[in-house]
């Protein structure tokens, strides 16, 4: 059986080579009748495009990279929703990968991207990236946007949240509701977003005269499992504990298990809050206080910064940060139920 070609299919339509092309690559004013004729005349014929001859035409193809450290965290799930959305809209077609903080799968997946002529790249750094990482892949020139960690090097575009903004206002909530015996719970401890957001919560505790304890921080997997075990320790070893600030929302929810372990009341013996607002916090009873930092939003913003990178776009580096906002909802209760300092 012989190969139908972009000249068949032009043929059969009744229309140049370049019109089937434009219509295959949504390009060009085409009107409605002749893009249905083309249309038509692929279907008729069974015309499959060769995207991969394309990307060595063109040097260039319609396929950008998400690169994530950890699929399996919701937050990235809704970021990635957003920036699918925004790829979506402008025919780029979004391929994702997992590198589980090594740096080699990371390198691996970035080689393979290049490779195969990809428009550019979304990455959230694995946490032990080397420096000539970013260095090659500032030369190779290859539009790349940063999400969420924070980078050195400020040559690269970078979307996230003002992580010391959002656990100050989580921990100024606790304060506000009368608790004075505050635990932070979560993160590793090599972590830059970690350090952010423990400078939130250690600054606003050194505001009102209260003494940082560094017994009550405890580092932890991002893991429902993990933030149980961290909170099960904590707790053994200081149940004057009244309150917990946790560096993600994943983590409060294993803390809610040990707190229910506990016979500890969420809400009413014990104060408790997330970071990063996602859709479980809402479901979970009693509902999780938490940061929000629009994790929809930080895809869909770097989505967004991507495409004019791809379209020519050669201002100096953008740093966006999206303000964070506190939802409250039942595990702090209120004010009178709080324990007292």
């Amino acid at each position: 059986m012989s190969t139908i070609t972009l000249a068949d299919v032009a043929a059969h339509a009744k229309v140049s080579t370049a019109t089937v092309s434009m219509v295959l690559r949504n390009r060009g004013r085409i009107s409605d009748e002749t893009r249905k004729r083309v249309l038509s005349a692929i279907d008729e014929l069974g015309y499959v495009y060769n995207q991969t001859a394309a990307n060595l035409r063109n040097r260039s193809s319609n396929q950008v990279g998400l690169l994530l450290h950890d699929i399996t965290n919701p937050f990235y799930a809704e970021m990635t929703a957003g920036l699918s959305q925004e790829m979506e809209r402008h025919q780029l077609m979004l391929f994702l990968a997992n590198s589980e903080e090594s740096a080699d799968r990371q390198q691996k997946f970035v080689d393979s991207l290049l490779q195969n002529s990809a428009s550019g790249m979304v990455l959230c750094a694995a946490r032990q990236t080397p420096t000539l990482f970013f260095e090659t892949l500032k030369r190779r020139k290859i539009p790349a946007i940063m999400v969420v960690r924070p980078v050195a090097d400020a040559h690269f575009d970078f979307v996230g949240t003002d992580n010391f903004l959002g656990t100050q206002l989580a921990t100024q909530h606790l304060l506000d509701l009368g608790h004075r015996h505050i635990a932070f719970i979560g993160g590793s401890i090599n972590s830059t977003t970690r350090a952010q957001r423990l400078g939130g919560y250690t600054s606003k505790l050194v505001e009102q005269g209260i003494g940082v304890k560094g017994e009550w921080i405890v580092d932890s997997e991002a893991s429902q499992s993990s933030g149980a075990k961290a909170a099960e320790q904590l707790l053994m070893a200081h149940p004057e504990i009244t309150a917990a600030l946790c560096y993600q929302d994943i983590v409060a929810l294993g803390v809610m298990q040990t707190l229910r372990k506990f016979n500890r009341q969420i809400g009413r013996d014990f104060a408790l809050i997330g970071f990063d607002d996602i859709t479980e916090a809402s479901l979970v009873q009693p509902g999780l206080t938490t940061v929000s930092v629009a994790s929809r939003e930080i895809g869909r913003k770097a989505g967004e910064l991507l495409y004019s990178r791809i379209q020519g776009n050669d201002e100096p580096p953008k740093r966006i940060i999206l303000p964070p906002s506190l939802v409250i909802r039942e595990s702090c209760g209120f004010a009178d139920k709080a324990t007292p300092a």
